[in-house]
């Protein structure tokens, strides 16, 4: 199907700050708290942003600032007067933020008393809103299931494989969803996910008490008309995902969703892994390296993002070329001496070609972000934690944690991968560029003679 962890402190605040790009306001007196059980009671009023990580949180009393929010179990029965952060295995909101929600977990549940000023965004499996809840602007989900029966002010745009629409959404509905099915897709005992709510059978359904403002637009392999209870003011849109194409009915979706979700964890833990081997050695070894890209990726964000940019073009372009020339210089060799110097020039050729383009793609891939990541944790743990800014192992380990964390957000962890390869490889760049013109020739390397 289309697309009991106690997250730590450290975590939590770099998480915050990389989904928002500056969400948070200034953090130098920012309130912190962790353990195993952490409780905000209802007569507690904060007035600073606040921090808090455990393995169950409950926020009751009242926030003003931002509240970055990580565990197993999250509850927010208070007020947030700002924008709230949560990520754990079930996260429930029950009372009110007025910023932004961003949220991340198996499972995200909507009171009948909960609301949001601006914008939701989850990425998880399911979302259940329900009647009274209210979104104030647009709400943005990846995952499989949602139950929409609140209200949305402005519009839905949703990629799932199951969408349940009976509240009112002020603006458009797109949606991408699985065709319909009968029941709900059956797990065997091999798939298994803690904390994930009651399945619903896939496809749309929108109910006779729905209202939507605009138009409803959705994509599916079948068309749905039957699931749509109610006329959009806007009429409604039915593509198929390729336009003009019907593509072949979905196989065994009981296989595929958790092949999806589990690939998901695989590819997360592949690239937590390769990250911290990686900075581990830039760290052990390398450390004054580390320390001068990343401050070259601080003082020139900008050019070094148009820098990364010129480089993984021409980079590749170059390899191309390369290896064409690689392959004339070697057909025409093997005609001019009868094949006695192509295969020493294909083997060693494209054997160096190969080598090369390798390690450039390992720094594009891992080293831009790592750049980054470490660049992001740095700035935190200075302003927050003073006392840790020079401990590199935990810096490494917070940021590189973050970045695969809000990597695999949908769309908005796509943007993030592609900045941070920018600034990351424009940073490289500019260090060798500067170590290279530094370096001093042979000829002013010679000792001037003496009269």
């Amino acid at each position: 199907m289309r697309r009991r962890t106690n997250v730590q402190l450290g975590l939590a605040v770099v998480l915050a700050l990389t989904l928002a790009f500056g969400l948070a306001r200034s953090a130098a007196a920012v309130e912190i708290r962790t353990g195993d059980i952490v409780t905000i009671s209802p007569d507690e009023v904060i007035d600073d942003d606040l921090l808090l990580s455990g393995n169950q949180v409950v926020v009751n009393g009242i926030i003003n600032g931002d509240l970055i929010v990580a565990g197993n179990e999250v509850t927010i029965n208070g007020t947030v007067n700002g924008s709230l952060v949560m990520a754990g295995q079930s996260v429930t909101l029950n009372g009110k933020v007025t910023g932004s929600l961003y949220a991340g977990g198996a499972a995200l549940q909507f009171g009948p008393e909960a609301s949001v000023g601006r914008n939701l965004f989850f990425g998880g499996f399911g979302l259940k809103a329900e009647p009274g809840s209210r979104v104030g602007r647009d709400l943005l989900m990846g995952g499989y299931q949602a139950l929409l029966d609140g209200e949305v002010g402005r519009d839905v745009k949703v990629s799932l494989g199951a969408l349940e629409l009976n509240g009112a959404v002020g603006g458009d509905v797109m949606a991408d969803v699985s065709q319909p099915e009968a029941t709900a897709p059956e797990f065997g005992p091999s798939f298994f996910m803690p904390g994930l709510p009651p399945m619903i059978a896939p496809g749309l359904r929108v109910g006779p008490e729905a209202s939507i403002g605009g138009k409803l637009t959705y994509t599916s392999a079948v068309e749905q008309a039957d699931g749509i209870q109610v006329e959009p003011e806007g009429g409604v849109v039915y593509q198929t995902p390729q336009p003009g194409e019907q593509p072949p009915t979905r196989v065994q979706p009981r296989v595929s969703i958790g092949f999806d979700i589990l690939g998901w964890f695989l590819a997360r833990g592949r690239e937590l892994i390769t990250l911290l081997i990686f900075g581990a050695v830039m760290v052990w070894k390398l450390p004054v390296l580390l320390n001068t890209v990343t401050d070259k990726a601080r003082t020139q964000t900008l050019p070094a993002a148009g820098w990364g940019l010129v480089v993984v073009i021409v980079g590749y372009v170059g390899a191309f070329i390369l290896g064409a020339f690689i392959l004339a210089l070697g057909i025409v060799l093997g005609i001019v001496t009868l094949g006695g110097l192509s295969e020493t020039v294909f083997g060693v050729g494209f054997s160096a070609l190969g080598l090369a383009t390798t390690v450039f793609t390992f720094l594009v891939s891992y080293g831009s972000k790592l750049v980054v990541a470490y660049l992001v944790s740095l700035l935190i743990v200075r302003s927050l934690t003073p006392q840790y800014s020079e401990n590199k192992a935990v810096v490494l380990i917070v940021g590189v944690v973050l970045y695969v964390i809000v990597r695999g957000i949908p769309l908005l962890g796509w943007f993030i991968g592609v900045a941070a390869t920018l600034v990351g490889v424009g940073a490289m760049w500019l260090v060798f560029r500067e170590r290279r013109m530094a370096a001093p020739t042979p000829a002013s390397s010679a000792p001037a003679p003496t009269a």
